[in-house]
């Protein structure tokens, strides 16, 4: 490598720091009125698209750049790119998960799976979208509120969150069903000052489950919030339930003994 260096004319030396200084030129200058067109963009999904097409271009502006260089310092690029051709098998199979990415990426905006700024969940993953690349989405989960970065090939469904949530209350079997209905109607009325809850209301006996009978709140609020209002649903659930003296049922197992 040092041999490789002494032997390169001063002339190429130069010129190559000349391109490298010339490109991060035209690459700050351009990136400027790039992140204006972001910033004004109303539309979420035009928000998006034009972040993936500036992705894209960004890869496409720096190999551009690469192969200058490289021509400048001797490497006949034009046999270069016609070499590929004979690597193109080598090349397919090492890139093939980038280019799964950049497939799915693509899809992602054609099929309007989401936007950015908009709260999804994908997996086990609830957050706001906070960018859509050519390889990747970055979320911002609501639960950790860390930032978390998605290959776009893992990206196999993605569900949008909506403003509406559900609560089940398991309320034991022995409570009469007036004295649980007034239980869950308290709860909703009271529900109405939280911070996060735009509204609540008692729907109904959900199911007759194994240990207890469940019962159902129904809810809205802002979908980025709605982690957060259904904590604070159910921390009023048990205060209202403790003010009654009602406790939540737990599973039971029943054990018989046969006697010989």
């Amino acid at each position: 490598m040092e041999e490789f260096f002494k032997n390169l004319p001063i002339k190429n030396i130069v010129s190559t720091i000349a391109v490298i200084l010339i490109a991060v030129l035209v690459y700050l200058v351009l990136r400027r009125p790039a992140k204006r067109i972001l910033g004004i963009q109303k539309n979420n999904r035009s928000s998006t698209f034009l972040t993936m097409i500036g992705s894209f271009f960004r890869t496409l502006f720096f190999t551009v750049v690469f192969l200058i260089i490289l021509q400048i310092n001797g490497v006949d690029v034009s046999n270069l790119i016609a070499g590929l051709g004979i690597a193109s098998v080598i090349i397919g199979l090492a890139v093939q998960d980038t280019l799964k990415d950049v497939i799915r990426g693509i899809s992602i905006i054609s099929d309007d799976y989401y936007e950015v700024g908009e709260t999804v969940t994908i997996g086990d993953i609830t957050g706001t979208v906070m960018s859509v690349g050519i390889r990747s989405t970055k979320i911002r989960d609501a639960a950790t509120g860390n930032v978390v970065t998605i290959a776009n090939r893992n990206i196999e469904r993605a569900s949008k969150a909506g403003v509406k949530f559900g609560i089940i209350v398991p309320l034991p079997y022995d409570l009469k069903l007036k004295k649980a209905e007034e239980i869950m109607n308290e709860i909703a009325e009271r529900a109405q000052k939280l911070d996060d809850v735009s509204e609540l209301e008692y729907v109904g006996v959900d199911e007759f489950s194994q240990s207890s009978i469940d019962y159902k709140l129904f809810g809205s609020s802002n979908p980025k919030r709605r982690i957060q209002a259904k904590r604070a649903v159910r921390h009023l659930v048990l205060e209202v339930l403790e003010e009654h003296k009602v406790s939540i049922p737990y599973p039971q197992i029943d054990i018989h003994e046969k006697k010989d």
